[in-house]
């Protein structure tokens, strides 16, 4: 499903572009010019929908260049194996992602106590997947005539990473903010909130155009207005609005 000229959403759950499972972060497909990257997974449990869209989209699966993780969080890194398999792609991660990945250990991501709180079915497990790539922070990704530079981005979890497309003006954020100023707080031992307010004065001084989230839909104009929305309530003391 095209959403701007350069960018496909290929999945979606009930927090998102409901295109895909139920359980399923956003998933974007990338166009630099005819050569393709895949950011995030999904969950894993519908992994055929995702090849599906991206059929249905008129790409063909060898145009894909590489699967990239922003995070180890079952919703976004569940499907990576399934995907890593089907479309014969590189998994690329940061470190602390590329660790919990492809040993998939659910503890470091609180998937048990999320089953148990009903979050996730009982029945479901992550499944590890080998990372072909580890990234570097600051690193910079070529996708045809784009690039997606690494970006830091701790709060919402330890091991987050967004990536920055200078030629678009784009964030493709992960779990890291959303439309609104919106932010993805949670009571896993990884979540830190004077990590995110970091992230989040970070990203203020950016002036993006584009706003890709892991959830909702894409800001396409004046995204740094929604991030500044984030920001003056943490500069104010206000408690921060949450998507969950």
């Amino acid at each position: 499903m095209k959403i701007s000229e350069s960018v496909y959403a290929i999945g979606g759950g009930d927090l998102g572009y409901k295109i895909s499972n139920a359980f399923d972060c956003n998933i974007y497909l990338v166009d630099g010019g005819g050569e393709y990257v895949v950011i995030d997974a999904g969950s894993g449990m519908d992994s055929n929908a995702i090849v599906a869209w991206i059929q249905h989209d008129g790409i063909a699966i060898e145009q894909i260049k590489a699967l990239i993780l922003t995070h180890a969080h079952a919703d976004h890194a569940g499907g990576a194996s399934k995907l890593r398999h089907d479309l014969s792609v590189p998994v690329l991660a940061g470190s602390l992602t590329a660790d919990i990945v492809a040993s998939g250990d659910e503890a470091r991501i609180s998937l048990p106590e999320a089953r148990r709180n009903g979050i996730y079915p009982a029945w479901y497990r992550f499944k590890a997947c080998p990372i072909d790539r580890t990234l570097c922070i600051g690193e910079t990704i070529a996708i045809g005539n784009l690039t997606l530079q690494v970006i830091a981005v701790p709060g919402h979890s330890a091991d987050m990473i967004a990536l920055y497309c200078p030629e678009l003006g784009a964030l493709f954020a992960g779990d890291t903010v959303f439309s609104g100023g919106m932010l993805a707080l949670q009571s896993s031992p990884d979540f830190s909130l004077s990590e995110y307010r970091r992230t989040i004065a970070s990203l203020s001084s950016m002036n993006l155009k584009q706003l890709f989230s892991g959830h909702g839909t894409a800001i396409l104009e004046h995204a740094n207005e929604h991030i500044m929305l984030a920001h003056r309530r943490f500069e104010a003391g206000e408690p921060p609005e949450s998507i969950v």
